[in-house]
């Protein structure tokens, strides 16, 4: 069987704030395979974003802190690397698209700078060989005129063209992961899919595995091949992208599927789940999803679920757990 690229055991990340302590990661584990799309989806607070930054180590210190588990790139955890190692595996290992392009781009420097900085940092590349490289990164995140655009400012381009700066950066070293944290969510329906194209091509050229953070279920269906539903901060359920549309088991992500719009049906009434995400300072006694669940039982809000096994690539954790198709409304 075939190592994967990453994999990440128990992973719990916590902070520590004067209302309390918020287990924002609690217990994640999961695998991405050489040259996969791995989907991370879920509603805001669920810990998609920690857990991107956990992988990164970028968590914001001294009030969060990575407790416990094992992030391991290629069988080396990266937990046990001191921070002066793990700044070679940032960027160049691993790259990361950043939600906001324009925050996440120094307002001070040019876009070409800005390329060039991480390839000075993470390759041997020298002088005139430096912007050659930035130039070609730029063309091929079909930047228009890249030889120009390497002396604007960020504040210069569209969203879009942000984006796009911001993803030639992240694989200008050529990383062998890609995390893309919800990098569509500033971005019209259009320029949307024009981005997840440009990722499935690069992914084609480079065989790069790819971690896909994201609210859109749609996109998930569009460029992943495995997804994990999270929720306060837990996984509920992994599955192959075919298995989770087609067959869900956990109640959130029949809920989740429910609430999008169908093309097929009039929009004047859109599915949605009941109450509210749980307070992570104050996460309930067993299922955190049981105070919204329709089918909630009394074992439900005394125990944790444990991981049911449903086949190949699809594991869940639901007391409630449907091992048939359910039919989507």
């Amino acid at each position: 069987m075939t190592q994967p690229l990453l994999k990440v055991t128990d992973l719990k990340t916590q902070f520590r704030t004067k209302w309390g302590l918020v287990k924002a990661v609690d217990g994640v584990s999961f695998h991405v395979k050489h040259g996969e799309t791995f989907g991370i989806v879920g509603e805001s607070g669920s810990g998609k974003s920690v857990t991107s930054l956990s992988i990164m180590r970028l968590i914001p210190q001294p009030a969060g802190r990575i407790v416990s588990g094992a992030i391991e790139l290629d069988g080396l955890n990266l937990l046990e690397l001191s921070e002066k190692e793990m700044r070679d595996y940032r960027g160049g290992k691993i790259g990361m698209i950043l939600q906001d392009p324009l925050s996440s781009l120094n307002p001070l420097f040019t876009i070409g700078s800005q390329i060039i900085e991480g390839l000075r940092i993470h390759t041997s590349l020298k002088g005139r060989s430096l912007k050659e490289r930035a130039i070609d990164l730029l063309r091929r995140v079909h930047i228009p005129s890249p030889a120009m655009r390497m002396k604007d400012w960020p504040h210069l381009l569209s969203g879009g063209m942000r984006q796009r700066v911001v993803g030639a950066i992240s694989i200008s070293c050529e990383p062998e992961l890609l995390i893309a944290d919800e990098p569509t969510t500033a971005l019209d329906a259009t320029i949307q899919l024009q981005y997840l194209n440009l990722l499935k091509r690069i992914q084609k050229e480079t065989r790069l595995s790819i971690i896909f953070v994201t609210h859109d279920l749609g996109a998930v269906a569009y460029l992943c091949h495995r997804a994990a539903v999270m929720y306060a901060g837990r996984i509920v359920e992994t599955a192959t992208v075919k298995d989770l549309f087609d067959k869900p088991a956990h109640p959130y992500t029949i809920g989740l599927l429910n609430s999008m719009q169908k093309v097929e049906k009039k929009a004047d009434h859109i599915e949605s789940i009941k109450g509210q995400p749980p307070n992570l300072k104050n996460l309930p006694i067993g299922c955190s999803f049981a105070p919204r669940c329709d089918q909630v039982k009394d074992i439900c809000k005394e125990k944790y679920p444990e991981e049911t096994e449903l086949g190949a690539d699809h594991l869940v954790r639901c007391w409630v757990v449907k091992k048939e198709a359910v039919k989507i409304k």
